[in-house]
């Protein structure tokens, strides 16, 4: 399945669902940045952590489009 057709089915979300999820990525994200920051010293897990920072943040972003967008239905 590819991107744009997996995004299609994960468009059903609830305002509740989305928050939760926006919350959960959004937590994800700044531990990762704590452990980048603790890991400087060590390339590899800085690396890792800056990465996975990363994807938590960006699925942040995503979910928060739903449940702001909700408020100006």
């Amino acid at each position: 399945m590819n991107y744009y057709r997996q995004m299609a089915y994960m468009s059903s979300y609830t305002t509740e669902q989305a928050a939760q999820n926006f919350l959960k990525h959004a937590a994800l994200a700044e531990h990762y940045k704590r452990l980048k920051t603790a890991n400087a010293n060590d390339h590899s897990a800085y690396y890792r952590y800056a990465e996975l920072q990363y994807y938590h943040k960006s699925r942040a972003i995503h979910f928060k489009g739903y449940f702001s967008a909700a408020s100006f239905m």
